[in-house]
């Protein structure tokens, strides 16, 4: 609990492990920060994210700017894969870690990015598995499609 009372919970800070054509991931600590993330478990209750299943992530590329920025913290819920037009994932994209919105236009799913620097990928282009959905930045609820 915080000085204002409000109920915290902490969320380990993780670097994901993928190889192309992985469907899961291993992660290891991120041992930049050696704190957890601790969030409020308000948010947690209206994502309805699991708690066992929370990992906090750093952003590492310009995808989603301007609303995540590169080394920012992200926390996602990896029990929560089920794909939904519009939300915000972790996925693992041919063994790399990405941030991107998913989008269905006309039954294709597509990678969206909100910099325009990058333009949609049709995931029938590589080897695509959810890591989880993106439900948390530091200081905000990311809950509604964008």
């Amino acid at each position: 609990m915080n000085e204002s009372g409000q109920h915290l919970t902490e969320v380990r800070r993780v670097v994901l492990r993928l190889r192309a054509g992985m469907s899961g991931f291993d992660t290891e600590p991120d041992m930049t920060v050696l704190e957890p993330i601790t969030i409020p478990t308000s948010a947690i209750v209206l994502a309805k994210a699991n708690p066992a299943a929370l990992l906090g992530l750093r952003v590492r590329d310009r995808g989603m700017e301007p609303l995540f920025f590169e080394d920012d913290w992200i926390v996602i819920d990896t029990a929560d894969k089920v794909r939904r037009n519009g939300e915000v994932f972790a996925v693992n994209w041919n063994g790399e870690a990405c941030v991107n919105q998913l989008v269905n236009r006309g039954g294709q799913w597509y990678l969206s990015s909100i910099n325009p620097e990058f333009g949609p990928v049709n995931i029938k282009s590589g080897q695509c598995s959810i890591v989880g959905r993106v439900f948390y930045q530091l200081g905000r609820v990311i809950t509604a499609r964008l």
